[in-house]
């Protein structure tokens, strides 16, 4: 009697645990910063297409003040997808640069 008790606690664990598992690997990082806010980075990303440096003590760097490095790589990579017509390398080549010079870790996300 015991061993189906356990058999049935270890079914109702593991069955517990895939599915905590798929729901939070299935969440997907997004943008805490409303769009607006992040206009300031069209200028700089701009220059940034064209091998000018970025300021990391500029007015874009400095918006992603309190996120953590992946936050800020997902709010960049939605600027970048917003004005993708006009990049002409790739999101992912402008979103390291820019993570870099604004200290930030460039490979910690890739623009899908």
């Amino acid at each position: 009697m015991a061993t189906k008790a356990s058999s049935a606690s270890t079914v109702f664990l593991l069955s517990f645990n895939l599915l905590f598992f798929t729901l939070v690997s299935s969440q997907t990082p997004t943008c805490s910063r409303p769009n607006q806010d992040l206009g300031v980075c069209e200028a700089e990303l701009t220059r940034a297409f064209f091998g000018v440096s970025p300021n990391p003590n500029g007015e874009c760097c400095s918006r992603f003040d309190g996120l953590s490095d992946l936050e800020t790589a997902v709010c960049m990579c939605d600027i970048l997808k917003a004005n993708a017509s006009r990049i002409p390398v790739s999101l992912n080549t402008v979103l390291r640069i820019f993570l870099s010079y604004c200290d930030r870790n460039p490979n910690i996300y890739n623009c899908a």
